[in-house]
């Protein structure tokens, strides 16, 4: 016998209906434009009952979306990793063709290109861009000089940069001394680029190559494809999650 009305917090339901991520809705609800049953929300532990709530962001009501969609997308330099932007630049959102409401899962630089995941489901995304859940995210960076064996050695321990000492990391060259592949789990702000700069280096191109084991291939800058059913199943595995039979890509 089921007991009282299963309810979901908030941000996580938020993320359900394809509005943002978990974190991008906690700002949503901090800014006063997430209304349940008509009243603003107060907090950031109110929870929902899925059916029976009536949720309302900016006036519009939302509800979760049933089919759940993730896309690969090769961002350009130039466009910035957000749904929206108040300065009118060029956002990733506006370079996805479907009808579906999708947010990006973490976040590349403005200056930086490459893979980048959109979702519009909330756990998925939520698990992918959390440090907690290990994902690796590969990069390609090209820098101003050759790197010396001694601070690719210093770059894979950690290093010291304005938010703290980074985690350790894989690093290799590629070929070229000035051609440098780093897999960190981790992705505070501007991470890589801080990391060489710490070191005395400035990166000249950055690119994202892979976020666990989906990786960008040949896809051309600006260009985007609905990853595949298998593709979301290891995405899921990848952070443990549920994997359904049932799951397909779109």
């Amino acid at each position: 016998m089921r007991g009282e009305q299963e309810t979901v917090r908030i941000n996580r339901y938020l993320a359900q209906c394809g509005v943002a991520s978990r974190r991008h809705a906690e700002d949503l609800i901090r800014q006063g434009r997430v209304r349940i049953n008509g009243e603003v929300v107060a907090g950031l532990g109110a929870r929902v009952r899925p059916g029976v709530d009536v949720v309302e962001v900016d006036g519009r009501v939302v509800v979760p979306e049933d089919e759940r969609v993730v896309v690969l997308l090769n961002k350009p330099r130039g466009v910035v990793t957000t749904a929206q932007d108040d300065r009118g630049r060029p956002t990733v959102v506006e370079l996805v063709d479907l009808p579906q409401r999708l947010f990006p899962v973490g976040r590349l630089d403005i200056d930086t290109e490459g893979a980048l995941l959109l979702t519009n489901d909330g756990d998925l995304a939520f698990r992918l861009a959390h440090p907690r859940f290990g994902v690796e995210k590969v990069y390609h960076a090209v820098l101003d000089r050759p790197i010396s064996a001694e601070d690719l050695e210093h770059l894979q321990r950690g290093v010291m940069i304005d938010s703290g000492m980074t985690s350790p990391c894989r690093a290799r060259t590629l070929g070229d001394p000035r051609r440098v592949e780093v897999v960190l789990h981790e992705g505070k702000k501007r991470q890589v680029r801080k990391m060489f700069r710490a070191l005395g280096y400035q990166v000249v191109e950055l690119r994202r190559v892979a976020i666990g084991p989906i990786e960008l291939g040949s896809l051309p800058p600006g260009k985007w494809r609905l990853l595949s059913a298998e593709e979301i199943r290891a995405l899921r595995r990848e952070v443990g999650l549920e994997v359904k039979p049932e799951e397909s890509a779109a």
